[in-house]
């Protein structure tokens, strides 16, 4: 068993996580980029005017900037002729606030009941475009629906009936106005429809119809400045943007960039990752084997836009008032906010840093792409991290299984990863099957196989790596969120090969699961594992819980107690059927954390913990 020697000052898990920013809902208003900063030390999601490397924060540190809609959120906030809108996280409720944060934030809404989210600001009618989401008295799911609200927070339903609703778009003269809905059993990366209305002089909406034109997963409407609706939809088995024509949906001219999604999975509102630049070009963000790129559509051609700040990842890409704004992650310093100057003849983009992209003060490891072969031929890729400098003995492996299990892992700089890598471990972040980024095909491979397929893929990855002489069999770690949580516990329950597992907020009784679960979730399984109510259903057969006897691992838990995805119990009930077999487990809740930690006290602690947990199980195998 080899432990290699830790850095002589490694970050602390403190640094680690106080450090670190995430950026996200980008608007621009007069020349200026607005959006959202994560601020992990404080706990809370920031109103930011972002310039002169600054993060100008534009709200009262009591406020936090986050919606519950879906449990996930997302979308909280949009502009309006010169205020700002956006849903306060405490009271899920719609405040509004001056742009240059000079006026104090005033209360528009107040339906205790009703959560908003995909806020968009329509100023033809001078009123606010959203989703709502509103509690059942009698204990049913909650209805969802799309709705206007007034000036002075009145509101008014404009379209109901669907399951699900999102992505309001309004043409550019707002006479029309365009969304996604989708109905049980589906979740938005399965399938979807694009709806289309017109909007009266009054505010109503006629002449609803649909105007998807097969059985896709369809995302992102957008209305170009001409007026022309356009949309990402997988219909070739890759997400892709077409326009509506007199024919219906057609793609864009031109031969579209290969193996390549024009969105990633809409687990949360707002997503953004396509718009028009000031001459008409579309300039949108590709995704492509985990990494992204930008392209540029022009003269019925498209081409990559290179940017003079090559970034592993790009998202929240907001074209307005003639400015271009992202959000940028990068392989080897912080996040940050761009400010994007395009060049479509020579197909280029300078870019000056608004906040953000700082250089950490310590060595960092850039991932390496890899690919493992499973035993049936296929293709899984994964991101592998190694300490430097390299060293010719195996060392301790920490398989990186993420949450969804719909997501994808990007090679993005992360500082909780470099934490690790400082203190001899190796991290392999794996894409399994069922993975956005790599085409509607190998996303569909997790289609009755959640449990399964995963599982092998975090194998293949792991035994690969052994089999190449740089990961130590004996001390092979699997960790994982949420869904990722579940492989973790099911690859313990599947094989012997993992040394240890450490489960963040991740199930362990899928049957459980499917029955107490939140309205967005509650028909995923379906999907993930079969109909439940079936006798054939593999439902025991996948479950950690039902399979406890075949762990032999020790396992870590982390578990929000207000976690409305997973409740707490699953994680109590799974702790305590190991402990009941003299397997060595710990576990730790974290009272007001729901699904994720968002305290920088809890994350610390997680970090700190798992380590040690790591360690006293390799020394003990010394």
């Amino acid at each position: 068993m080899f432990l290699p020697d830790q850095a002589a000052q490694p970050i602390s898990a403190t640094d680690a996580v106080a450090s670190f920013h995430q950026y996200s809902s980008l608007r621009i208003f007069r020349g200026r980029t607005y959006g959202v900063r994560y601020d992990a030390e404080k706990g809370i999601n920031q109103l930011c005017r972002f310039e002169n490397h600054h993060a100008v924060s534009l709200l009262p540190e009591q406020f936090s900037v986050r919606s519950k809609v879906h449990s996930y959120g997302g979308g909280a906030w949009c502009r309006g002729r010169d205020q700002a809108f956006f849903v306060n996280d405490s009271d899920q409720q719609i405040w509004v606030t001056s742009l240059s944060g000079a006026i104090a934030p005033r209360k528009l809404t107040a339906y205790n009941r009703t959560r908003m989210a995909d806020l968009q600001y329509d100023e033809a009618h001078q009123r606010l475009i959203c989703v709502c989401e509103t509690s059942s008295d009698r204990g049913n799911e909650p209805v969802n629906y799309l709705s206007a609200i007034t000036e002075e927070g009145r509101l008014t339903v404009l379209a109901e009936g669907a399951d699900f609703y999102s992505s309001p778009a309004l043409s550019p003269d707002g006479a029309q106005l365009a969304w996604i809905e989708w109905n049980h059993p589906y979740q938005p990366w399965d399938r979807t429809r694009l709806m289309l209305a017109d909007i009266e002089p009054n505010g109503r909406l006629v002449q609803i119809r649909q105007v998807s034109d097969i059985d896709a997963a369809w995302a992102q409407p957008k209305f170009s400045p001409y007026g022309i609706l356009h949309a990402v939809v997988d219909r070739d088995g890759w997400w892709s943007i077409e326009q509506l024509t007199g024919a219906g949906f057609v793609p864009l001219q031109g031969e579209t960039p290969a193996q390549t999604e024009f969105t990633t999975a809409p687990w949360q509102f707002g997503l953004s990752t396509y718009g028009w630049a000031p001459g008409g070009e579309l300039i949108a963000i590709g995704q492509s084997r985990g990494y992204s790129r930008l392209f540029i559509h022009k003269a019925g051609q498209w081409q990559q836009l290179y940017i003079d700040q090559p970034a592993a990842r790009l998202h929240s890409l907001v074209l307005e008032d003639n400015h271009c704004s992202c959000a940028a992650e990068f392989t080897n310093r912080m996040p940050a906010v761009l400010h994007l100057t395009i060049d479509s003849q020579t197909a280029t983009a300078a870019s000056a840093t608004l906040t953000g992209g700082e250089t950490p003060d310590y060595p960092v490891t850039a991932p390496e792409s890899r690919i493992a072969a499973s035993k049936a031929g296929d293709q899984i890729p994964y991101f592998l991290y190694r300490p430097a400098p390299l060293d010719s003995k195996p060392l301790p492996l920490i398989i990186y299984s993420h949450g969804g299990p719909t997501a994808m892992s990007a090679p993005s700089f992360r500082p909780a990863i470099q934490f690790w890598l400082q203190r001899g471990f190796m991290i392999a972040d794996v894409n399994y099957r069922g993975s956005t980024g790599f085409g509607r095909d190998f996303r569909m491979q997790l289609a009755g196989s959640w449990g399964k397929a995963d599982v092998e893929d975090v194998e293949t990855v792991a035994g690969a790596l052994v089999s190449e002489g740089v990961a130590d069999s004996g001390a092979l770690f699997i960790r994982g969120n949420s869904a990722g949580g579940y492989t973790v516990l099911s690859a313990l329950a599947n094989s012997d090969l993992f040394s240890a597992g450490a489960s963040l907020y991740g199930v362990s009784d899928p049957r459980r699961l499917n029955d107490i679960t939140h309205k967005f979730e509650s028909r995923y399984l379906h999907w993930l594992i079969g109909d439940p109510e079936l006798e054939s259903s593999p439902y025991n057969e996948r479950s950690p819980l039902h399979n406890v006897d075949k762990i032999n691992a020790p396992v870590i838990f982390f578990q929000g107690e207000e976690d409305p995805v997973v409740l707490p119990e699953q994680t109590r009930s799974m702790a305590q059927s190991l402990r009941n077999r003299a397997i060595r487990v710990e576990e730790y809740y974290f009272a007001g954390e729901g699904h994720g930690f968002r305290k920088a006290s809890n994350q610390v602690e997680v970090l700190e913990r798992e380590l040690c947990f790591y360690r006293r199980l390799i020394n003990q195998e010394r």
